[in-house]
């Protein structure tokens, strides 16, 4: 009797086989930790208390496993690494403007879409969110795009945009001056209170974008289309940009329009749940623009951390052809800054791109003093007294590439009068250059 035998494989060829097999095991191990339900999971388990971490300690790799409560899951496979250091804070109190919500004017409401009509700023048009409320995924996401200090700056930027190993690949330098112009029962400029604010955006390098000038105008009524024009030196005239492209990546970097703020969609074009609340690490009040660290240069390192008590936001695009099938958010209870946003691919539920920001209480600027622009001196003494946060950059993921774009804000408060912001933001000066 004869015994077929299957002919063995060279040994070089199983050494290679069994590789693949051990990668393609990380590979789905990896995606497993970065899909959608994992988040949800993660969202799910118990809600670690506030003082699970002590304020004053240095946490590294070798806490991993309680700092994993803290820090959503589809963040893991970045933020822990072998000389990681996250200096921990104790949870700390951020309180707006004394004069925040005394100019809001009554009669606003949420229409059936949940688009918020008749308000006009100056205040949060819905200060008390409960979670039993139907409304309150779009009632926190209208505190979030309304919330102080977000507007009113000079903000000098410096932008890496890296690939894996830290690999540079471009690096670029802007400066974007924010107003806002509804401010509940006045408006910065009269006879334009269809407007909620404008902001002009100039470039310094690289060479190739010297001189560009980007402006956008957003309005108070929600179903507008922001206005947006953009001025080349080499064209010589401005053309209008189309502010509903919102899913196309904004200026080559690792985000979309829509990811801004970790949300700056149209609130009708989305279906909303709220996910309830979820404690939460976050450099919500950092000493100075944090260190970039990990084996890629793509996450904050020897930063201030604390825990924030967060509303959870499930968003999903209703457009078919919307590159997402999820978006989480994590938006601060107390203040509605966004803490961390994941947005899910379409084909297969995995992350594809996620941010997080990096935050200061102008208060703090009476001792801690951040970095300057590398290429601008400001006095940030001046940001003092205006009880906000103030934006000191974010980090970009996009999972897929992979790739990841980080920006280092040096933000000033800046207050235009009337006819200065008239001037300023006219589209002749922004062509002509005078400022």
């Amino acid at each position: 009797m004869s015994i077929s035998r299957r002919p063995r494989l060279p040994a070089r060829l199983l050494f290679a086989v069994s590789l693949l097999a051990v990668g393609l095991s990380g590979v789905a191990q990896a995606d497993g930790e970065q899909g959608y339900q994992a988040l949800r999971d993660w969202i799910a388990a118990s809600n670690p208390a506030p003082d699970s971490v002590t304020p004053g300690q240095h946490l590294g790799e070798k806490d991993r496993a309680a700092l994993e409560q803290l820090i959503p899951k589809t963040a893991w496979q970045y933020y822990f690494f072998a000389d990681m250091d996250m200096e921990i804070a104790a949870p700390g109190h951020y309180p707006p403007p004394p004069e925040w919500g005394a100019h809001v004017q009554p009669g606003y409401s949420l229409d059936e879409r949940g688009v918020l009509k008749g308000f006009n700023g100056g205040g949060y048009p819905f200060p008390d969110v409960t979670e039993d409320d139907p409304q309150a995924a779009v009632k926190v996401i209208w505190n979030m795009l309304w919330r102080p200090g977000q507007n009113d700056i000079d903000m000098p930027m410096t932008t890496w945009m890296r690939s894996e190993g830290g690999k540079l690949d471009r690096k670029l330098e802007y400066i974007s001056v924010n107003s806002t112009y509804a401010r509940g029962e006045k408006c910065l400029v009269p006879g334009y209170e269809e407007v909620k604010s404008k902001r002009i955006m100039e470039f310094r390098s690289p060479r190739d974008m010297a001189g560009a000038k980007d402006m956008s105008v957003s309005f108070v009524d929600h179903d507008r289309e922001d206005s947006g024009w953009l001025y080349m030196p080499a064209q010589r005239k401005p053309r209008r940009t189309l502010a509903s492209e919102r899913t196309s990546e904004l200026m080559g970097m690792d985000m979309i329009r829509e990811d801004l703020d970790g949300f700056g969609g149209k609130v009708h074009e989305n279906n909303w749940t709220y996910l309830g609340t979820r404690n939460v690490l976050a450099t919500i009040n950092v000493a100075d623009n944090p260190e970039i660290g990990g084996p890629h240069l793509w996450v904050p390192h020897k930063a201030r951390w604390e825990v924030r008590k967060a509303h959870v936001l499930l968003i999903e695009p209703k457009a078919k052809d919307h590159p997402y099938s999820h978006r989480i958010v994590f938006i601060d209870a107390e203040n509605f800054w966004t803490l961390w946003m994941f947005a899910f691919d379409k084909s297969d539920d995995q992350m594809l791109r996620m941010s997080q920001h990096f935050l200061k209480y102008t208060e703090s600027y009476a001792e801690e003093m951040p970095q300057q622009a590398p290429y601008l001196k400001q006095d940030l003494s001046k940001n003092v007294g205006h009880f906000v946060l103030m934006h000191l950059g974010e980090v970009d993921i996009n999972a897929k590439k992979p790739h990841a774009t980080i920006t280092h804000c040096y933000t000033k408060k800046r207050v235009f009068s009337s006819a200065r912001a008239r001037q300023f933001y006219s589209l002749r000066s922004m062509i002509s250059g005078r400022r």
